[in-house]
């Protein structure tokens, strides 16, 4: 996964269901980083900011174990 890439999200927990049916499960890789002290993730933890196609949202998600979302498909 890198910059510029295209994946699919599926929802795992109610939140994360309701997120994919109102911004769509398609996002675009805008940067990998690692998470800091302050975080929702645990310090260290690799996660993805993703933009939606619409450009109207943005989230993180944990690159491997998030709480509320699987990344079921990576595209080029």
């Amino acid at each position: 996964m890198k910059p510029g890439d295209i994946i699919k999200l599926k929802g795992k927990t109610k939140h994360g269901k309701n997120r994919v049916r109102e911004q769509g499960e398609f996002w675009g890789v805008i940067k990998l980083d690692i998470a800091k002290q302050y975080s929702i993730y645990s310090r260290g933890t690799l996660f993805v900011r993703l933009m939606s196609m619409d450009a109207k949202h943005w989230r993180n998600v944990a690159c491997t174990n998030d709480i509320n979302f699987d990344i079921i498909e990576e595209e080029n």
